[in-house]
């Protein structure tokens, strides 16, 4: 403070009123835009997450058995694929193993995979025995094991 009293009223008055914009301004750059873009982050998340449960809800209010899809009489692994074909999710490999097809996927997004079980389950006949989900390195991208069968 005693350096304060050294200068002039018009020069504290400047060194006060430019140390106040400067710290308005590092509390926006570093404390308000961070707290907006988490923000929109979690909106964006919680947004995936409701898609989810309205393709679950949807699923759940008329669940299609094996005898009532449309697609019953194709084989397992050519219904699994065509839908993952549709939902863009790349299947690495399928293996049978006597009525059941264990799929794995390399990589895809997690809400796409989470909408292609419910999906699958809801409307191509087949019901999940194990799903096993595993996160890569890359935020929201996941890998998949699952085994599946006929759902009726």
């Amino acid at each position: 403070m005693r350096g304060l009293s050294q200068l002039s009223a018009r020069e504290r008055v400047l060194l006060l009123g430019g140390g106040a914009l400067l710290l308005t301004l590092a509390g926006w750059l570093y404390l308000w835009q961070p707290l907006l873009a988490a923000r929109a982050s979690q909106a964006e998340r919680i947004g995936h997450y409701l898609s989810v449960l309205a393709l679950a809800d949807r699923a759940g209010a008329a669940p299609m058995t094996a005898a009532e899809s449309p697609e019953s009489a194709a084989p397992l692994a050519q219904r699994v694929t065509r839908s993952s074909e549709a939902a863009g999710i790349p299947l690495a490999r399928l293996d049978p193993e006597g009525v059941r097809l264990r799929i794995t996927v390399a990589e895809a997004g997690f809400a796409e995979v989470i909408a292609w079980i419910a999906e699958l389950e809801a409307g191509a006949g087949v019901r999940a025995l194990s799903v096993e989900i595993a996160r890569l390195t890359e935020p929201g991208r996941v890998s998949l094991r699952m085994t599946v069968e006929e759902a009726g």
